[in-house]
């Protein structure tokens, strides 16, 4: 049976550290009915150079010249690709060369499933493992998914048909995937590969971008919370944001805001570091057409 073929979407904006390993993540994967689209979002460095310089015919390159933000570009992925298929994944990340190819298999084992992530490996900026994550199952009580990551977004592989359906809502910029989550999990069918198959850059946190995520999941708690949550209960989750807040401004005053992220990681034992390291480093040995 042939394979179908999946849109794989990178959106970038001044990435040119490190979109060339994410492209190369991409030509490692096993699964090799693909096609990359390099969406540019009005990127200023040297990025969309790097994009156009990859010679494939798999390779589109898709740039207006604007930055209209990742909610705009992520709606925009499934009306230009030609895939029944769209993968996502950031420019500053890195692919296992086995994601594609486990998570379609759940498509093909299941038609009325509607988006598969996986677990994630996490790494450094300078490309150090760190640990890894998500290899839990997905949690469906609502009250445990409200303003949450239900989903590793930038590993999710879903049906396009279901995201013409269901788009990303603008007015929820940095947390646009949790309050897309929330909105349609109760008609939609979510799996989990219970592996870590993506590898997460963890650069440092940018504390103004964290609150504005912070409030962004407020809003989601107040918009959808009154239908989950008792008063005192919606009201304990609110109070919780502003805790959250204060304590990454307390740490980004003294730079330790690394520290808080990593403690959602379960360390890894030394083999699992070195089977890493050796993905990477496979990754990085690619040699593009260009």
């Amino acid at each position: 049976m042939d394979k179908p073929l999946i849109s794989i979407v990178i959106p970038f904006y001044n990435n040119e550290t490190t979109l060339l390993d994410a492209i190369k993540s991409v030509f490692n994967q096993s699964y090799q009915n693909w096609e990359l689209i390099l969406l540019d979002d009005g990127s200023v460095d040297k990025s969309l150079k790097i994009a156009k310089s990859i010679i494939d015919p798999r390779v589109r390159v898709v740039s207006d010249g604007v930055n209209k933000g990742l909610v705009f570009r992520l709606n925009q992925a499934p009306t230009i690709a030609k895939g029944s298929y769209i993968a996502r994944m950031d420019a500053d990340d890195l692919m296992h060369p086995e994601r594609i190819s486990k998570q379609m298999n759940v498509f093909l084992s299941d038609n009325l499933v509607d988006l598969v992530d996986t677990g994630t490996y996490s790494i450094s900026e300078k490309g150090e493992p760190e640990g890894k994550r998500g290899i839990v199952p997905i949690k469906y009580n609502p009250k445990e998914i409200l303003g949450k990551a239900m989903l590793l977004h930038a590993s999710v592989v879903g049906k396009k048909e279901w995201y013409l359906k269901n788009k990303y809502d603008a007015s929820y910029v940095r947390g646009e995937d949790c309050e897309l989550w929330i909105r349609t999990y109760k008609f939609s069918k979510f799996k989990r590969v219970k592996e870590p198959l993506y590898i997460v850059r963890e650069g440092k946190i940018n504390i103004a971008n964290y609150i504005r995520a912070i409030k962004t999941i407020r809003k989601i708690i107040y918009t959808y919370g009154g239908g989950i949550l008792s008063k005192n209960e919606l009201k304990k989750e609110i109070i919780k944001t502003y805790f959250k807040a204060f304590i990454y401004r307390l740490f980004g005053m003294f730079n330790l805001q690394g520290s808080l992220t990593k403690r959602r990681n379960e360390e890894l034992d030394l083999k699992e570091k070195n089977k890493l390291k050796g993905i990477i480093e496979n990754i990085k040995s690619i040699n593009l057409p260009m």
